[in-house]
């Protein structure tokens, strides 16, 4: 679909999006990267490494990855999350002056609702050994 991913990170799939307040632009991430295109145009606008393009997510779980994400009903503002963490942050489209709001807090301290789903071990999903699984679906 996109083919300037052919050669990068990005060329065999993301861990997370979330999309910009600037029209037809979004966040892709995977691994220590993220890539912002314009999805409407199929351009890429930029790959850079997360502490090069979010100052804010230096020295924080984040700045090696994001597992999950999506953007908050609030301009500018998107929840990260990774591992039992998540952080809300505000991604100022365009420059470099994202900051977190409010810090990098546990899941499950703050939204009790996810509770009863949370941690989910799904096939093919969540990080644990699949190689174990196939060999017990084989038996």
């Amino acid at each position: 679909m996109f083919p300037f991913f052919k050669g990068t990170v990005f060329e065999n799939g993301i861990d997370a999006a979330f999309r910009s307040t600037v029209r037809n632009e979004a966040y892709l991430f995977k691994g220590n990267q993220y890539a912002l295109i314009n999805y409407n145009s199929k351009t890429q606008i930029a790959i850079r490494y997360l502490n090069q393009g979010f100052y804010s997510l230096i020295g924080t779980i984040f700045e090696s990855g994001i597992e999950a994400a999506f953007a908050s009903h609030r301009t500018n503002e998107a929840y990260i999350f990774k591992g039992d963490q998540y952080a809300l942050i505000n991604f100022a489209p365009g420059s470099t002056n994202d900051y977190i709001i409010g810090g990098v807090k546990k899941i499950l301290d703050h939204w009790p609702s996810l509770r009863p789903i949370l941690p989910r071990n799904n096939r093919g999903l969540d990080n644990h050994d699949h190689h174990v699984q196939a060999q017990v679906d084989q038996d």
